[in-house]
This record gives structure tokens, sequence and C-alpha cells, in this order.
């Protein structure tokens, strides 16, 4: 659980996505939200977006829109400031197996804390202005909920979900060839 009562503990809902939807693609954020991911559970259906800031939900939506399995984006504050526009595509094509998670922690955690404009940002309100399915939460319960009707829903789903920061020691694999290879088999050949 998190410390900060009004904010959730971005491990435990990065665990619930995991237990709720383990067949699902992950795509994860540079920085702390792969860092997370990999320390919960590093498996071949998760895709570290290296180095890719603002272009987590872009590949996401492609991801979901050529595959059928659940697809789940766990992005940062700092990345989505930087593609909001994607937002409005992820409405227009509204594919069904897409959720996307945008952990709030306020900072651009990854280069060094530096408040982010978050604080200034509703996220779930941009995501219901271009016309997608959202909910803002700040508790791992509601996260929960938020995300299992999220999976259940009918269209793409974007949750706002404000956690308290931190700085992980677990690292996915930096090999980005590695993790593409693996991901592409996991994906084409779920049998493996």
């Amino acid at each position: 659980m998190s410390s900060d009562p009004a904010r959730a503990d971005q491990a435990a809902c990065t665990e619930a996505v995991l237990d709720v939807t383990p067949e699902a693609a992950v795509v994860s954020n540079l920085g702390v939200a792969s860092y997370v991911l990999a320390g919960v559970e590093d498996r071949e259906r998760n895709f570290y977006c290296w180095g890719s800031m603002g272009l987590t939900t872009p590949v996401g939506l492609g991801l979901a829109l050529a595959i059928d399995d659940p697809v789940t984006v766990l992005d940062g504050d700092g990345s989505t400031l930087m593609s909001l526009g994607a937002l409005a595509t992820v409405a227009d094509r509204d594919p069904s197996n897409l959720t996307v998670v945008v952990f709030d922690n306020g900072v651009y955690a990854t280069t060094g804390g530096q408040r982010s404009h978050a604080e200034t940002t509703d996220f779930a309100a941009v995501a219901e202005g271009v016309g997608l399915s959202a909910a803002h939460v700040s508790d791992d319960g509601a996260f929960v909920e938020a995300y299992r009707v999220a999976v259940e829903g009918e269209g793409a789903t974007l949750i706002a979900c404000d956690v308290a920061p931190v700085d992980p020691e677990a690292r996915p694999p930096l090999d980005a060839s590695h993790v593409k290879r693996r991901f592409r088999s996991a994906i084409v050949d779920p049998t493996r």
C-alpha cells in the first residue's frame, strides 16, 4: 500500500493488472512504469518502451488494433502530457481490447523528479473530452474496480491513477532486441 493515503500504490495496481488480465499484452512507459512492471513480474508479454517518452499509448493502440488479446498500456503523466493528441486517436479507433493506465505521480521521475504539469491536467477529463471512456482513481481498491470495468467494457478506456512517486530497484532487460523478440514470439505463438 502507498504511504500516502491520497495516492495508490503503483506496484499494487500493476500487480492487479496482471492478476485480472494474466493474458494481457502489457506495454509500459520508459522508466518507472517499466521498473515497477519488471519488479512485479518480468514476463514475455511485457513490452518495455525504452527511450520512447510519449510513444507508449500509440504503441499500445497499434498493438490493440493488430491483436484480439487484451492490451494494457502503463503510461506515466509526463509521457502522456507529451502525446495528449494520441488520446483522440485512441477514442476514434476505440478498440475494445485496450485499457490505458496513466500513473500520475506528479513528477518526471525518470529524469530526476522535476515537477510535471500533471497537477493542472485532468487526464480523465481530457480523455472524456475527446470521446474516450475514462475514470480517475486515487487508491488501490478503486483502481482494481475501475480496471475490471474497463477490461469488461465495450470500448477503449483510460484510467488516471494518482500514485506516490517511487524509485524501484528492479530494472527490466535492457536488451531491446531481446525484449522485442520474446514479446513477438509470445504474441504470435501464445502456447510457448
